[in-house]
């Protein structure tokens, strides 16, 4: 992997260990199968996409979502030394529920926790980020995503935007797996971001280190720690 020796959130944890979430890793080893169509929204500098893309094989397809130039640029050259650049789609884009300008707010030493903000929100001087315009797409306004099999959403604070913004890829009634990471402080009515995946046919577990894949309800998902990340696996 191309990583950026001055990333001490994800890079420096590569570079020391060789691999990232392993309770999240070892799940998509079990989850994603040769022939797969899988989409790996924030995907940084590509962990999961190489590891997706080495599973689904010749025969599958990987696209990976990163608005982040400097985090796609490196994963594409990433999937090119390891010789998946023939089915895997690399798209420098930032998704939501609609199409706007916003703002990416990058920590110049953590990439990972890049987030978006309304294009003319301020940006606070006492923390070291870049900022880039960009305009926001849907994920259902790409017509060759609607067969996914397994879709990938790791997102700082977007993902029950970008929830929404795949509402016609969920509409279909297609067997989904998707592994979303929520975090109850990112979105301003987290239980309705809940009842909103409950009514859409999936049922919802969660993913932890100790005890891999675990039944969880609405009540315990709620009632987690509101800053805490929660790894949900939702099927149907």
């Amino acid at each position: 992997m191309i990583v950026d020796t001055t990333d001490v959130g994800l890079s420096s944890h590569l570079l020391l260990d060789g691999y990232w979430e392993m309770w999240l890793t070892e799940l998509l080893a079990q989850l994603v199968k040769p022939g797969m169509k899988v989409i790996d929204v924030g995907a940084n500098l590509g962990y999961f996409s190489l590891l997706m893309a080495d599973l689904v094989g010749s025969d599958g397809q990987v696209h990976a979502f990163e608005p982040n130039a400097d985090l796609a640029r490196r994963m594409t050259q990433s999937l090119a030394i390891n010789g998946f650049d023939g089915i895997t789609t690399v798209h420098e884009q930032a998704l939501a529920d609609t199409e706007a300008d916003v703002l990416l707010v990058v920590p110049t030493d953590e990439p990972k926790n890049a987030h978006l903000l309304p294009a003319d929100h301020p940006i606070a001087g006492d923390v070291a980020t870049e900022s880039r315009l960009m305009r926001t797409r849907r994920l259902d306004s790409y017509p060759e995503l609607y067969d996914a099999d397994i879709i990938k959403i790791d997102a700082d604070t977007s993902e029950m935007t970008i929830w929404h913004g795949m509402s016609g890829i969920l509409k279909n009634g297609r067997p989904l797996t998707v592994v979303l990471e929520f975090a109850r402080v990112r979105y301003e009515d987290p239980g309705a971001f809940i009842d909103r995946i409950l009514l859409d046919g999936f049922s919802i577990s969660v993913i932890t280190l100790e005890g891999g894949v675990q039944p969880i309800d609405r009540e315990a998902i709620l009632s987690a720690p509101l800053t805490e990340d929660v790894m949900l696996l939702l099927v149907r």
